[in-house]
C-alpha cells in the first residue's frame, strides 16, 4: 500500500534549506522515517486543517540515495502557479529532484477547516487514485494544471458515482479558466458535492492511455466495518461459526445487526485461529485491537491492519489464556476516538481447559459402557429377529389365505362352465355343446397348468380371458374385445393369476347373457406411468346395490374383493385397488395396480 504524507507545508512549501543555506537533508530523512513507521498517520491525516490550498500529487527523489517518495505538495489557492516554481527550484540542485506524479497534474481543494481528509489509495490497473474523505459534506474542487490550450483537445474525463453509475460520461474538458492566481489557463474539472456517496473523477489522454489520472471523493460518514464471514480453525478442520450445527456449540446467539456471535466461548487450545472476512473497503484502512481481561487484569493491544483483500486472522497465541476477550475493529486514525457508532466489537470467552482423565481412571467407566453396549446390541438383535419371524409368519398366513381363495375360485369357474354345457345339452344343442366342451377342455388345461402359480404374465392372463369369452360367445352370441395398450410389454409384466376371470364371468352371466348379439364385453389393459390399469366393461343392466346379483350368486366377486385386500398385505409397496361402478348402460370393473410396471 502506498504511503503519502498528507501535510508537509512546513517541509515542501518553504525552500528546503537549513540555517547554513545547505539543503535540509535531515528533513527528508524525517519524512522517510515517519512514512515508514507510521503509514496510518500518512494516510489518514495528522489532525491539521486542509487550509487555503490546493494539494498536488508529486514525487521527490533524494539524489544522494536515489530514494523516491510520493508526497503531497500544498500550494496556496491564491498562487497555484507556484507548483511549477517548485519543479524548477528543485530540478537542478544537488540534493532533491521534484516532479509531478502525472503530466495531468491534478489539484484538489477542499474545505479549509477540514481535518482527517486522507484515506487509502485505490489501484486502477497500473495507476493509483487518491481518496479524500470529506466528513462535513462540503465541496471539492478539482483542477488539472497539466491541461492547457495546446493539449486540451486530447483529454477526456468522466464521473462515476459509487462505482456503479456514470453521472458524467466521457466528455471533453468542461472549460479552461485562470483563477486562483494562475498565470496561464488550466483545465477546470468541476466542483463536486455528493453527501453520503463516493465520486470518482477520471481523466485520460485519448492519444496515450498511459497518461491517466484520477481522484475519489468520499462523503460517507459511516465507516463501521462489515463482516461477511467468521471462520474458526480447530484441530482437524474448520467451520463457519454462524452455522450452529457445525460450530461445536461455541456460539448459540448472534447479533442481528452484525451477524457476529454474541456469546462465543470455547476451551483453551480448542481453536487454532479465527479468520474474519470483511466486506472489502478499497478506500479505507481498518485496524484491529484486542482487549484482554485475564484474572482481573485488563490490557488493550493493537494487532494489525485488515489486509486489502478484507481478511484478518487472529492466531491462538493471542488468546492462549483463559479469560474474557474483545476484538475491536475500527477505521484507522492517528488518534483512535473509540466512537461506538463506528466500531465493530466481538466479545468472546476462553474457558479453562476441560479436565482429561487418565486411562486408569477411564478404564472402569469404559468397561461398564462396553458391557451396556454389548447387552444393548444383543437385545436389539433378538428383538429384530423376533420381529422378522413374526412378519414371516404373518406373510405365510396371508399366502395360505390367498391359496385358499384361489382354490375356491378355480372350482367356481369350472362349475359355471359345466353349468353352461348342461344348459346346451338340455336344449338338445349337441353341436354347440360339443364345440363348447372342446373350448372348455383347452381352457381347463391352461387354468390347471397355472393353478400352482401365484403370479402369471399379463399376456397369459389376457389369453385366458380371450379363450373364456370365445367359449361363452358360442353359447350366448354376444360381442367382445380384449385389448392391451401398445406401450405394455405384456410378456414381462406379472400379475396375480386369474385376477380378471371372476369379473369377466360376472359380466357375461349377469351383464350380456340376455342381450345376445347386442351384448358387448370389453377387457382393456393400459398404463399410467408405472401403474397398470385393468378394466372389464359390459353394456348390461348394471349391478344391484352391494354388488349382489339377482340370483344371489355374488360369490366370485366377494372372493375377489377379499383377495385384493390380502394382496395389499403381501405387496404393501405395490398397492392394488378395486373399483366397481354401475354405469347408465352397464357395469365397469377397474383394477389399479400401482408400481407394478
Amino acid at each position: 500500500m502506498r504511503v503519502k504524507l498528507k501535510s508537509i507545508q512546513d517541509l515542501i512549501v518553504p525552500p528546503l534549506r537549513d540555517r547554513a543555506g545547505q539543503p535540509a537533508a535531515w528533513w527528508l530523512m524525517c519524512i522517510v522515517f515517519l512514512a515508514a513507521v507510521s503509514p496510518a498517520w500518512a494516510q489518514t491525516g495528522n489532525g491539521n486543517k486542509f487550509g487555503n490550498s490546493f494539494f498536488f500529487d508529486i514525487v521527490v527523489t533524494n539524489k544522494r540515495t536515489m530514494v523516491k517518495e510520493p508526497v503531497y505538495l500544498p500550494v496556496s489557492d491564491t498562487a497555484v502557479y507556484r507548483v511549477f516554481d517548485r519543479f524548477k527550484s528543485h530540478g537542478n540542485d544537488g540534493f532533491l529532484h521534484t516532479e509531478p506524479k502525472s503530466p495531468v497534474l491534478l489539484g484538489v481543494k477542499l474545505n479549509p477547516s477540514l481535518v482527517k481528509y486522507f484515506s487509502a489509495s485505490v489501484q486502477s490497473i497500473s495507476k493509483e487514485y487518491q481518496v479524500f474523505v470529506i466528513s462535513d459534506s462540503s465541496d471539492a474542487v478539482l483542477v488539472a494544471l497539466g491541461i492547457n490550450r495546446e493539449n486540451a483537445g486530447d483529454f477526456r474525463y468522466h464521473v462515476v458515482e459509487n462505482d456503479s453509475i456514470e453521472r458524467i460520461r466521457w466528455s471533453p474538458i468542461p472549460r479552461l479558466e485562470k483563477n486562483y492566481g494562475a498565470k496561464q489557463p488550466y483545465g477546470f474539472l468541476g466542483k463536486y458535492n455528493a453527501p453520503g456517496k463516493r465520486l470518482m473523477v477520471e481523466v485520460i489522454n485519448t492519444k496515450n492511455y498511459g497518461i491517466r489520472e484520477g481522484v475519489i471523493f468520499d462523503w460517507r460518514i459511516n465507516f463501521k466495518p462489515i463482516v461477511n464471514q467468521l471462520t474458526l480453525a480447530v484441530p482437524g478442520g474448520y467451520f463457519n461459526v454462524a452455522y450452529r450445527d457445525l460450530n461445536h456449540g461455541y456460539a448459540t446467539r448472534f447479533d442481528k445487526a452484525t451477524g457476529l456471535p454474541a456469546n462465543l466461548a470455547f476451551p483453551v487450545d480448542s481453536v487454532l485461529n479465527m479468520t474474519f472476512q470483511f466486506k472489502k473497503q478499497e478506500t479505507l484502512v481498518h485496524s484491529v485491537y484486542l482487549v484482554k481481561n485475564i484474572a482481573g487484569k485488563k490490557d488493550t493491544a493493537w494487532l494489525d491492519f485488515v489486509d486489502h483483500y478484507g481478511y484478518f486472522q487472529v492466531n491462538k497465541d493471542r488468546f492462549s489464556e483463559a479469560g474474557h476477550y474483545e476484538l475491536v475493529i475500527q477505521r484507522q486514525e492517528k488518534f483512535p476516538e473509540w466512537d461506538n457508532a463506528q466500531l465493530l466489537r466481538m466479545p468472546f470467552d476462553v474457558l479453562e481447559p476441560v479436565t482429561r482423565l487418565t486411562w486408569h481412571e477411564l478404564a472402569p467407566y469404559a468397561a461398564a459402557l462396553l458391557i451396556v453396549l454389548i447387552a444393548a446390541i444383543a437385545i436389539s438383535r433378538l428383538y429384530a429377529k423376533r420381529k422378522i419371524e413374526h412378519a414371516e409368519q404373518e406373510r405365510n398366513t396371508v399366502q395360505l389365505k390367498l391359496r385358499s381363495i384361489r382354490s375356491q375360485l378355480n372350482p367356481h369357474f369350472m362349475f359355471n362352465a359345466l353349468s353352461s354345457i348342461q344348459n346346451l345339452m338340455n336344449k338338445n344343442e349337441l353341436l354347440e355343446a360339443n364345440r363348447y366342451l372342446s373350448k372348455f377342455a383347452a381352457l381347463t388345461r391352461t387354468v390347471l397348468n397355472t393353478s400352482e402359480q401365484e403370479m402369471i404374465s399379463l399376456e397369459d392372463e389376457l389369453r385366458i380371458a380371450n379363450d373364456y369369452l370365445q367359449m361363452e360367445q358360442l353359447r350366448f352370441g354376444f360381442r367382445y374385445t380384449v385389448n392391451a395398450a401398445a406401450d405394455l410389454d405384456t410378456a414381462n409384466i406379472d400379475i396375480p393369476a386369474m385376477l380378471l376371470q371372476p369379473f369377466i364371468e360376472n359380466a357375461v352371466k349377469h351383464g350380456v347373457a340376455t342381450l345376445k348379439k347386442s351384448g358387448l364385453v370389453q377387457v382393456n389393459a393400459a398404463r399410467e406411468g408405472r401403474t397398470l390399469v385393468l378394466t372389464v366393461t359390459d353394456n348390461g343392466a348394471g349391478l344391484n346395490p352391494g354388488h349382489q346379483e339377482p340370483s344371489g350368486t355374488g360369490f366370485g366377486l366377494k372372493l375377489s374383493e377379499q383377495r385384493i385386500r390380502l394382496l395389499n398385505q403381501v405387496h404393501s409397496h405395490r398397492p392394488a385397488e378395486l373399483n366397481i361402478r354401475s354405469l347408465p348402460s352397464g357395469t365397469r370393473i377397474t383394477i389399479t395396480l400401482t408400481n407394478w410396471i
